[in-house]
C-alpha cells in the first residue's frame, strides 16, 4: 500500500468513515473498472474503490484493524487469492466484487452479510449458492440485489428455487471465449462498461 493511501486509511478508521476499497497483486491504485451490470442504476449503487491493498497488506494487522474500524461498504478483489475469509469481518459490505476467483471453494465467508447488496464473482467453482441465497432470505429489507456470475461453475443449483428477496438483476454469463465476443452487444447478456477515476 502505498504511503499516501495508508494515511488516507488511517484517517478513515479514527473516523469510522465508509471506505471502500481495492486488492491487486502490488498494491498500484486502481483507477478504474469494468460495470458488469445491465441497468444504470445498479452502476450507480457500485461503491467503487477508494484505496488500493496488495495481497501482502492482508496480513499486516494494522491494516486489517483499520479496515474493521472503518464502515467498508465495497470490496474489490483484482487477483486471485488463497484465503477469502478476512471478508467475513466485514460487516457493512454491500458491494462483493472478485475476479480470478479461482481458489475460492465455497461461499461461507458472506453468510452473516446482512447489508450484501451487490455480488460480483469470476472463475469460481462453487458446491452451491446457498450461503448467499440464506443470508439474502434472512435480509429481506434491502429490495433489488444484483447478482453476477461470469465463468462460474456450481454443482448445485437448486437453492436459486428458495428465493424470497428481489433481485434486480440476475446475470449468468456463458464460460469464458475470446475476448472480442466477451466486448460484443447482444440480446443475451450485457456487455461492459467501464468507471474510470
Amino acid at each position: 500500500m502505498q504511503d499516501k493511501q495508508y494515511d488516507m486509511l488511517m484517517k478513515a478508521a479514527n473516523e469510522h468513515a465508509y471506505m471502500s476499497i481495492a486488492i491487486n497483486s502490488d498494491g498500484t491504485p486502481v483507477r478504474r473498472t469494468f460495470i458488469p451490470w445491465e441497468r444504470t442504476v445498479s452502476a450507480f449503487n457500485m461503491k467503487k474503490p477508494i484505496i488500493t491493498l496488495a495481497v501482502a497488506d492482508l496480513q499486516d494487522k494494522d491494516i486489517m484493524n483499520a479496515l474493521k474500524k472503518c464502515a467498508l461498504e465495497g470490496c474489490y478483489i483484482y487477483t486471485a487469492l488463497a484465503d477469502y475469509s478476512f471478508i467475513a469481518d466485514f460487516i457493512e459490505l454491500k458491494d462483493l466484487y472478485i475476479l480470478h476467483g479461482e481458489h475460492m471453494s465455497d461461499l461461507s465467508f458472506i453468510r452473516h452479510l446482512s447489508k450484501l447488496f451487490m455480488f460480483y464473482l469470476e472463475d469460481a467453482t462453487l458446491p452451491d449458492l446457498n450461503p448467499l441465497i440464506d443470508n439474502c432470505n434472512e435480509n429481506k429489507v434491502l429490495l433489488g440485489r444484483c447478482f453476477g456470475f461470469y465463468n462460474c461453475t456450481v454443482v448445485d443449483t437448486s437453492a436459486l428455487a428458495k428465493i424470497k428477496f428481489m433481485l434486480s438483476e440476475l446475470l449468468v454469463w456463458p464460460a469464458k471465449g475470446d475476448s472480442i465476443g466477451r466486448w460484443r452487444p447482444s440480446d443475451y447478456f450485457t456487455i461492459f462498461r467501464f468507471y474510470k477515476n
